[in-house]
């Protein structure tokens, strides 16, 4: 049998799924505007790559210092193939690249977002069931 939102073990679970789902939250939207801080440049996909249900993509881009840099990047948008221009977004630090992303990769935020933002929801629903005082019979 199932214990009660109200009892002491579904008020502990209540609040840990909505600490978990804010703290998913907060660092989703971190990691989504530090991505868009990152310096963007057009990239030219060489290959595409399948591991297991996931798919990659091998792009050439440029760096400003006129070198050519070649990355593995997650293909979380539209289906990317041989010889199409992309938006490759990287992060620097002391002249190396040491990240990269596809500038599509946005959309993998937005949907990662909006699912810990309706779990965010259903806890704080939860927690206001599981703390409300229960009424009393007259």
């Amino acid at each position: 049998m199932a214990k009660s939102l109200k009892s002491r073990t579904g008020r502990v679970v209540a609040g840990v799924v909505l600490i978990g789902a804010i703290t998913g939250l907060v660092l989703v939207i971190r990691e989504s505007v530090e991505q868009r801080s990152w310096a963007g440049t057009d990239g030219i996909v060489q290959e595409r790559l399948r591991s297991g249900k996931s798919f990659s993509v091998e792009v050439e881009y440029s760096l400003p210092d006129g070198t050519k840099q070649v990355a593995t990047l997650s293909e979380n948008g539209p289906a990317r193939h041989p010889g199409d221009h992309v938006t490759v977004r990287y992060d620097l630090e002391h002249g190396r690249v040491v990240d990269a992303a596809l500038a599509d990769n946005d959309q993998a935020h937005w949907v990662g977002g909006g699912m810990l933002g309706v779990l965010v929801l259903g806890a704080v629903f939860a927690n206001l069931i599981a703390w409300a005082p229960t009424p009393r019979p007259e």
